[in-house]
């Protein structure tokens, strides 16, 4: 199905959780937003219950996930796999209400974003959805890491990993973004980490909420969860819905392919920096021809 209008939700729906890295417990509510608002966090737990729009150049740390946050030190934690659901159901406009400082983790992957939108249906609005071309090709790199994006007819992501670990290696995946892929390749995809690296993470107040119901936890070859992988190359699966969703923070969908080596969150948005400051870089076009929405409109 061919988008041509900007998509928010029918109806309010919520979850609860805990932040993977605070560890706090979390109420998250995604409340429908009008026409051309974007995306916009709101910490209902702090005075005056300030908000803040998920843009690309509002990321301030780039550790172990996406936080984006503002002069008033506001920051809304792990944003990635949130962004990356409201990208791959086509969802433009929405105002998400937290009661604390991140996103809840759920499963560690979109899946369970990807249930809460659709089981409320988007409704379609009266503005035409927009999406940036990419013109010219970017490209940036930092410690043998690199990512880059260049023009194409459609949105497509190319993704390569290298482990040490035995148990990931080499992977190496391709989605085009149309049909559903989003949904069937990508979405369930979880986020891991690796059991030897626990302690530290825990001293640097990280990974707090982390634990076998919502990372894919590696140790010397094995895989701790007690139900394996949903997919054999599940690993390199989450480096792309983590793209996606860092990517998502232009504002638009991208029209565009991008190929990455062992990037991660900081290439990701070094990247989006150097193609959206150049204005010789893209255009904003009217959504005609890409197929941004997988989901169907209820």
């Amino acid at each position: 199905m061919r988008s041509l209008y900007q998509n928010t939700l029918n109806e309010m729906v919520q979850c609860d959780g805990v932040g993977l890295h605070s560890g706090k417990k979390v109420r998250m509510l995604l409340k429908p937003a009008k026409q051309n608002t974007g995306i916009v966090f709101r910490r209902e737990d702090l005075p005056n219950k300030p908000f803040i729009k998920a843009c690309y150049d509002s990321v301030i740390d780039t550790r172990y996930g996406t936080t984006i946050g503002n002069r008033e030190v506001i920051e809304i934690k792990t944003v990635e796999h949130l962004m990356a659901a409201f990208m791959g159901t086509g969802v433009d406009n929405v105002e998400v209400i937290l009661s604390s400082c991140e996103v809840p983790v759920m499963d560690g992957s979109s899946k369970n974003f990807v249930g809460m939108i659709n089981s409320t249906g988007l409704k379609e609005q009266i503005s035409r959805k927009k999406s940036i071309k990419v013109l010219k090709e970017v490209s940036v790199s930092l410690n043998n890491k690199n990512i880059l994006i260049r023009p194409s007819e459609d949105f497509s992501i190319k993704y390569h990993i290298d482990f040490s670990d035995p148990v990931i290696g080499k992977q190496t995946h391709k989605v085009v973004f149309s049909n559903g892929a989003f949904k069937e390749q990508i979405g369930s995809a979880r986020t891991f980490g690796f059991l030897n690296e626990v302690e530290a993470l825990h001293r640097s107040g990280l990974a707090l909420g982390g634990s076998l119901d919502n990372v894919i936890v590696v140790d010397n070859g094995k895989i701790l969860n007690p139900d394996g992988l949903r997919y054999k190359d599940e690993f390199v699966r989450h480096k792309i819905l983590d793209c996606c969703g860092d990517m998502y923070l232009a504002g638009k969908n991208l029209i565009g392919s991008i190929e990455a080596n062992c990037a991660g969150h900081e290439l990701n948005n070094i990247l989006l920096r150097e193609l959206l400051d150049n204005k010789e870089n893209y255009a904003i076009i009217d959504n005609e021809y890409i197929d941004a929405k997988e989901t169907a409109v209820a």
